[in-house]
């Protein structure tokens, strides 16, 4: 049975996108699920938000059965929304009969649409970085690319040309048997700094808050005593606890550049353990970060803060110039 035909979204389309999620996710062993409420909240409201990138596609029997939503990525600064890539931000589709020419269909929709754009490379599944939704709804946050688990979606990118392009993992730090690592550094570095928090309604970035405009975010800086002055921030996010359906008790580190540096680094590795401290008192179940499975020095920050990879992905990539 081929699919009759691919439309973009309407806003009678909610109830169709809530049970695509759910069954797809289903069928890769996830438990996710994005409610009516959560797409309206979370995803439709977006300023950013074009239906014209949020296409269905419909069966023989006019029933939506998968769904993919794409555009362009977050720029290289974090600033906007002209990023230098085209980004699949989801592909969903339900258990069918001919569920490879769907996803045939709608990753070749919106492939030649990111096209038409002039980018001339396109990644999938959402990006660590560079991802505009689906934050901390998605499994992985929707930072992972294509998580391992989920086999469907990575045949079905792999059938439309798109190629391993970079190893993710998920991190996760259990806060309820956290303790800071203490060693000569540490405490020296403890002596000569403060660690305070600002709990504020935007980030410094207008951008970055309104991609993150359905959580609340924290920010955490070191402070030297000598010459008080912000050495470095480290920043956190966490779904809003008022909707319901979405995991808030997880709060999720926008990692930044690992210095180069001994001293630096100490400083970010104590920064990052008195903030896990004082989310630990707020009853918070965790702290998660997802980074590049290539990237040492994250890897080794993690590990020396008792973090422990939880999940697996791998972005994929298509150039679009030829």
């Amino acid at each position: 049975m081929d699919v009759w035909r691919i439309r973009s979204f309407l806003n009678t389309d909610t109830p169709s996108l809530a049970k695509i999620w759910a069954e797809h996710h289903a069928a890769s062993g996830s438990a996710s699920r994005c409610s009516v409420n959560l797409w309206d909240q979370c995803i439709l409201s977006k300023v950013y938000f074009r239906p014209e990138n949020l296409v269905l596609a419909l069966d023989a029997n006019d029933q939506a059965v998968g769904v993919i939503h794409f555009g362009s990525g977050m720029s290289d600064d974090g600033g906007s929304q002209a990023g230098p890539t085209g980004m699949i931000h989801l592909l969903c589709i339900a258990p069918h009969a001919d569920e490879d020419s769907i996803a045939a269909a709608l990753i070749e929709h919106a492939v030649t649409a990111i096209r038409s754009t002039g980018l001339n490379r396109c990644l999938a599944i959402g990006a660590p970085d560079t991802s505009l939704f689906y934050l901390g709804i998605a499994d992985g946050d929707n930072l992972m690319g294509v998580l391992a688990s989920d086999t469907r979606a990575l045949s079905w990118l792999q059938a439309a040309g798109f190629k391993p392009s970079v190893p993710t993992e998920s991190w996760e730090l259990a806060l309820n048997t956290f303790r800071p690592p203490m060693d000569r550094m540490q405490i020296s570095i403890r002596r000569s700094c403060s660690i305070g928090r600002i709990l504020e309604e935007s980030h410094p970035s207008w951008w970055i808050s309104t991609v993150l405009g359905h959580c609340d975010q924290s920010r955490f800086t070191l402070i030297t005593h000598g010459l008080p002055r912000v050495e470095m921030e480290a920043h956190f996010w966490y779904p809003d606890a008022s909707m319901r359906g979405i995991d808030s008790g997880a709060a999720r580190l926008r990692l930044s550049e690992i210095p180069s540096d001994d001293t630096n680094r100490e400083r970010l590795l104590c920064l990052i353990a008195e903030s896990a401290r004082q989310l630990q008192q707020e009853r918070k179940r965790c702290v998660r970060v997802v980074a590049s499975a290539q990237y040492q020095p994250a890897i080794q920050l993690m590990q020396r803060l008792g973090f422990r990879a939880t999940t697996y992905g791998m972005v994929m990539s298509k150039e679009l110039n030829s």
